[in-house]
């Protein structure tokens, strides 16, 4: 039987119900989660275990989906809502350097993002509690962009390559956009 997710200290049961299985410990006659995933409560075979350990913490090589806080000349502030491929929800602010949007030259990081943009890159560098990402490869980018002056979500050009263009005002705009835009049902 699948159960909610659990953190690390969460009660499960007790020793009279269930047998501790792999992720859990007993205290004092009650069990909890030692890791955080999937409480599975087994009563036909009287076992509760944690499955599918899920990720809190972000390591070079995650793909991660996030919200583009602030955007500067060299530099666009993300925060980290999730990983891919992992359930949870998490708050991690973390960077972009303009040397790392793209393969081709930019000249200014504000003309490829945009404030509340849905961004999807790559953890390339954690060090001293900086996290560096980047959008380099064609999956990676923008996944939802809005418009800078209404706010209203843009789609791609099919008039204008390489823009992006709004719906409500007309606003064209350049953004470094993933190779899946407008895909944001996995996040």
């Amino acid at each position: 039987m699948k159960g909610e997710i659990a953190v690390i200290g969460d009660y499960l049961g007790t020793i009279e119900e269930f047998v501790p299985g792999d992720g859990t410990y007993a205290d004092d006659g009650k069990i909890y989660a030692s890791n955080i995933g999937i409480a599975i409560l087994d009563h036909k075979n009287q076992t509760v275990r944690i499955e599918g350990k899920i990720q809190t913490e972000l390591k070079v090589g995650d793909i991660v989906f996030g919200e583009v806080l602030s955007v500067k000349k060299n530099i666009v502030t993300v925060i980290v809502r999730k990983i891919m491929g992992f359930e949870g929800i998490m708050d991690i602010k973390t960077g972009i350097y303009v040397s790392n949007i793209s393969e081709s030259f930019i000249e200014s990081a504000d003309k490829m993002f945009g404030i509340g943009d849905i961004v999807k890159g790559k953890v390339i560098k954690i060090e001293d509690n900086l996290i560096d990402l980047s959008t380099k490869d064609n999956e990676l980018g923008v996944v939802k962009a809005f418009c800078k002056r209404c706010r209203y979500p843009l789609f791609k050009s099919e008039k204008y390559r390489d823009k992006m263009e709004c719906a409500s005002c007309g606003h064209r705009e350049d953004r470094k956009i993933s190779s899946d835009y407008g895909n944001v049902a996995k996040i």
